[in-house]
């Protein structure tokens, strides 16, 4: 009691006064740095505002609204930025909205595109530090803009955290220098014959068992006895440790060769022991990590460190997750999913002793659940929100299961649907043509492009549609689409460019016309002048049977344009364009446009002529009308085809009619949308263009402007690119 005594009476204050002083400079030390970090983020939020009101107005007035994405993202490299944002009245306009929102944001240290429906993004600006407004006028003093920038106090936050950390290590070293301190002055005051017993135990093996016997002091009978008692009970631990060391070498060898991770992690964080499984998979042997607090968690993803990391003080407390997933990753880098099971051991007083820690590992089931997680998503997805009409069917094309675009497409209810066939519901209810459907189905495994006519509940409808053996041999899946506003835009426009493209055939016919009129005139004239020859009579008729000919294939070319056929089959690019050439030849010749073509002969293509003759027909007419604006002498369209690889051709055509704005390519496409005359166009040339591109010939297709040389002149002009995925069927 008395060396208790001394020991609280005179290190405890000295230890709470160090304590105390250490604490107060924490305080301080966080205070002040804080005030000067939250200064410099002032300071630094006035520059880039003040950077960014002088320098966007005049992209934002100039409509480069790529400039000053790249202006917005530059400033982002600053981690301090949170997100920057701009309200751009100007380019809204041309959206006919009041404003167009465009930024940037960080989110889990990346810059991204601002999102106002992403619910994540909102939360991120709502924890903001800082907010500023400003408004951005142009030259005019007229508001164009306004700019909205977000500071993070993410940067503080670390700053301050690390003086705390800081400041808890230094408490740490001097509360290790007392506790050092206090066991030195204990040591000097222990009695010399306890000094001799210890010395005794200290000189023991691995186990912690003397080597030799307690010394016999006759002269003190306290201590003669108390060097008895403890020889008999180092007797008794060396039999109890032999015992031990067996039991312990048997349970060692199960745990070692077992395929499951085995530690035990003491109260202070350290793993003492790890299984033979464990160090092969970490990369690390025992003697690395045991005295090395928490270094196991380098073992594990960063994004789960900190909550796994926290066990020890969740043990403690008696509050321990005894089951949960996580990863590791070994010194290599591999990643792996456990299955963790924990337990702890409690000393004699209730405290913790130790953490064992039990790791099944589950990757490739957990690789294999996903994977079938994913694949059912995916197809749910595709199911429930296509929106073409998806259907599954029995052989006998009975509904069993569709989505809701099927329903809606028919108008019937599913109750409804689940009583009838798809193939009643066919306005051709040609049973022996059903028949043979089916029977292609079940011996090729599908049909595509198929176009049929539905009698739906209240319309009739124009569909395409594809037909799928599923890999059960059982059932069937349909997949069709409503093409009968395609089929409305393709009459409109071929309407809208009838009377031109008969004006173009009258002036081709112009001329083998009058060849014919002049060949029979001749005759006529040499006939009253008794002049006729057989030979006259043989040359004219050839010559007239030419002309016939060329009138004849003519009317072919037309007529199969206008009637629109719908077979698909395997065709020459080049038939295909030479059919479109001659329909609009006259044209191009009388507005002075010269062809350069460039055709790879032997390029096929499964598709339908008639289609992809109105669209070449659609691209050359709108290039056409471009050249028609500029000088003659500069009228050019260039038609070139290649082959990519194996699976794949491109198309390209191209004019040198200067091409068109920049903001407008993104909009040739809709419907109705055209920078002609009303007179001039009906913007639906394109749009067919790419629907049958598209959709009704699964390609892709490019525009955009391009400048380039021709006869070593500078040009500039608008560009269809168009890539075939199938050569042929």
């Amino acid at each position: 009691m008395k060396n208790r005594s001394l020991l609280f009476s005179f290190l405890l204050p000295f230890l709470i006064t160090i304590i105390t002083i250490s604490s107060f400079y924490t305080i301080y030390s966080y205070f002040e740095t804080k005030q000067r970090l939250v200064n410099e983020i002032n300071l630094k939020t006035k520059s880039i505002l003040t950077q960014l009101k002088y320098a966007l107005p005049h992209f934002i007035d100039s409509y480069a609204i790529n400039e000053y994405k790249k202006l917005i993202e530059n400033e982002m490299q600053d981690s301090d930025i949170l997100a920057v944002i701009v309200k751009d009245y100007n380019y809204g306009k041309i959206f006919s909205k009041e404003f167009l929102q465009i930024g940037k944001i960080r989110e889990n240290d990346q810059i991204l595109d601002i999102d106002l429906n992403s619910v994540h993004q909102m939360n991120l600006l709502s924890k903001k530090f800082s907010y500023t407004e400003v408004d951005l006028l142009n030259e005019s003093d007229i508001k164009i803009a306004t700019l909205e920038l977000y500071i993070s106090d993410k940067n503080l936050k670390h700053n301050l955290n690390e003086i705390v950390k800081k400041s808890i290590l230094e408490i740490f070293i001097l509360s290790l220098f007392i506790v050092i301190l206090v066991f030195l002055i204990i040591k000097s005051l222990i009695l010399k014959p306890i000094l001799n017993i210890v010395n005794t135990i200290q000189n023991s093996d691995i186990y912690g068992i003397p080597k030799e016997n307690v010394p016999e002091n006759n002269r003190v009978k306290e201590f003669n006895d108390l060097s008895k008692k403890m020889n008999e009970m180092i007797f008794t631990i060396k039999d109890l440790q032999k015992q031990i060391i067996k039991e312990k070498d048997f349970i060692s060898n199960i745990i070692d060769n077992s395929n499951v991770i085995v530690a035990v992690i003491d109260s202070f964080g350290r793993m003492f022991k790890i299984n033979k499984f464990g160090q092969e998979f970490i990369g690390y042997k025992q003697e690395e990590i045991s005295n090395k607090p928490f270094f196991w968690l380098k073992f594990l993803h960063k994004d789960i460190q900190a909550t796994v990391g926290n066990i020890i003080e969740k043990a403690k407390s008696g509050n321990l997750k005894r089951y949960y997933k996580a990863s590791c990753i070994s010194k290599d880098g591999e990643e792996k999913i456990f299955e963790w099971s924990n337990s702890v051991r409690n000393k004699s007083d209730g405290s913790m002793d130790y953490l064992v820690l039990i790791g099944i590992d589950v990757t490739q089931k957990e690789l294999i659940q996903k994977e079938i997680l994913q694949q059912k998503e995916e197809l749910e997805l595709i199911f429930n929100y296509s929106k073409d009409g998806i259907a599954i069917l029995d052989l006998n094309t009975k509904l069993l299961n569709f989505n809701n675009s099927f329903i809606e497409m028919t108008g019937y209810s599913k109750d409804e649907l689940l009583e009838k066939t798809a193939f009643e519901m066919l306005v051709d209810k040609d049973i022996d043509k059903n028949k043979i459907i089916i029977k292609k189905i079940l011996e090729e495994g599908f049909i595509t492009n198929h176009e049929e006519t539905f009698a739906f509940k209240e319309k009739r409808v124009f569909t395409n549609f594809s037909v799928s053996l599923l890999p059960n041999k059982e059932t069937l899946l349909m997949i069709i689409k409503d093409v009968s506003s395609l089929k409305v835009l393709q009459e409109q426009s071929k309407l809208a460019s009838l009377g031109e493209m008969i004006g173009n055939i009258a002036h081709q016919w112009r001329q083998p016309l009058s060849l014919i009129s002049t060949v029979a005139s001749s005759l006529r004239v040499k006939s009253e002048y008794d002049m006729l020859k057989k030979e006259d009579i043989y040359e004219a008729s050839k010559s007239i049977v030419m002309q016939t000919e060329y009138l004849s294939n003519t009317i072919d070319n037309f007529r199969d344009f206008i009637k629109g056929d719908k077979s698909y089959t395997n065709i020459s690019i080049k038939d295909v364009l030479d059919n479109s050439l001659t329909l609009v030849a006259a044209s191009l010749n009388n507005n002075f446009i010269n062809l350069i073509i460039e055709l790879n002969d032997d390029l096929t293509i499964f598709g339908n002529k008639n289609e992809l003759t109105e669209a070449f027909l659609n691209i050359i007419s709108n290039s056409k009308d471009i050249l028609k604006t500029i000088e003659e002498k500069d009228r050019f369209i260039f038609i070139k085809s290649k082959k990519v690889d194996e699976n794949r051709l491109e198309l390209k055509f191209l004019d040198s009619g200067g091409g068109i704005d920049e903001a407008l390519i993104s909009r040739v496409f809709e419907p109705y949308f055209t920078t002609k005359h009303k007179s001039q166009g009906t913007g639906l040339g394109l749009p067919i263009v790419d629907k049958i591109v598209r959709e009704r010939h699964n390609a892709s297709i490019e525009i955009y402007n391009e400048d380039f040389i021709y006869n070593e002149k500078k040009y500039r002009g608008f560009s269809f690119k168009i890539i075939f995925e199938r050569l042929n069927h």
